[in-house]
């Protein structure tokens, strides 16, 4: 594997440790446990060096415990899932498998609930949210997450294919595959709020949210890089850039972290105006939920940061994995 080091980031604000923390990752590992998804001490080895209980105290240092331990717990499904796929080295490579896979989360939300884990505990995730959120979230949320679950698809053909998109193209698929649009979407339970569909449809709230998530997902490519240059995964910006440019490792690492950057800057940027364009739309009601969520924006992206340098996933690299077990069953 070739070295290479990653540059100071921007992050203009430092990050801050949810203080409910103990009390949220007490909760999350009984819930993985009442749901059978850390089914051998492998997995549950391999739960506990990526610490998803650290990252939700690192995204979200401002949410009360009870909200806290939701993120927590969907976080750690999120997660749970991922695995399934960018770590199997037979599932990940058969997109025949996607909808045998995703039909039955898919059904989830039309209320059927089928016998495998990962669907049982989806729909204890979803049962417990619908019941402290609004119908307006829920119709953002579930496209969504939804988008998420698509992109398997695409990253199962890009696999077999052995094609590696352009950055362009890349980037696009990337906004479904980091699922931060649903993570976004659960922050602002964290944060306190129920945004409007109107807020969520303004140009400069939406382009705020864009730029955060490409900001985060930078992050996310620069550090899961070892990882995923173990395991042979294409779809990082890291690897799509040195691809493409025929350039070192190393300067393609100094490229992503310009484009994170002028995603932070665009963040800083839009949150000086975001005030007044609000206003002029007839969102002056919204003005002060839409800031505190730019308030959690800012501790988000600096969190995530944190928690990438600490946690063991991306450290503690196994080739083959050992902590791999079908959660798609009973």
């Amino acid at each position: 594997m070739d070295n290479f080091r990653i540059p100071d980031l921007y992050i203009p604000v430092p990050a801050a440790l949810n203080p409910e923390l103990q009390e949220a990752a007490a909760a999350a590992e009984a819930w993985l446990d009442e749901f059978g998804l850390v089914p051998t001490e492998e997995a549950r080895r391999h739960v506990q060096r990526t610490r998803v209980d650290r990252l939700t105290a690192w995204l979200c240092p401002n949410a009360e415990q009870e909200a806290l331990t939701l993120i927590t717990q969907w976080n750690a499904w999120l997660f749970q899932l991922d695995d399934q796929f960018d770590d199997d080295p037979v599932r990940g490579y058969q997109p025949e498998r996607w909808r045998e896979a995703f039909g039955p989360l898919f059904a989830v939300f039309d209320g059927t609930v089928a016998a495998g884990r990962l669907a049982r505990s989806l729909a204890d995730l979803w049962r417990r949210t619908t019941a402290v959120r609004s119908s307006a979230w829920q119709r953002r949320f579930i496209p969504h997450l939804l988008w998420y679950f698509d992109s398997y698809r695409a990253d199962m053909i890009h696999r077999e294919e052995g094609r590696v998109p352009g950055l362009q193209q890349y980037l696009a698929h990337r906004r479904a595959s980091f699922a931060f649009d649903a993570v976004l979407d659960l922050m602002e339970i964290g944060t306190g709020v129920d945004l409007s569909d109107q807020l969520h449809a303004n140009p400069a709230f939406a382009d705020m949210r864009e730029a955060v998530i490409y900001a985060n997902a930078c992050i996310n490519d620069l550090y899961s890089l070892p990882k995923e240059l173990a395991h042979d995964y294409a779809f990082n910006a890291v690897t799509v850039i040195c691809h493409h440019h025929r350039c070192s490792l190393q300067e393609a690492v100094e490229r992503v972290a310009v484009m994170q950057a002028g995603y932070v800057q665009r963040i800083l940027d839009l949150e000086q105006v975001l005030p007044e364009r609000l206003t002029r739309s007839g969102l002056a009601d919204d003005v002060d939920e839409a800031l505190l969520c730019v308030r959690d924006f800012h501790a988000l992206t600096a969190g995530n940061v944190a928690w990438s340098k600490e946690t063991g996933r991306y450290a503690e690299i196994e080739t083959e994995p050992t902590y791999l077990a079908d959660l798609f069953i009973p």
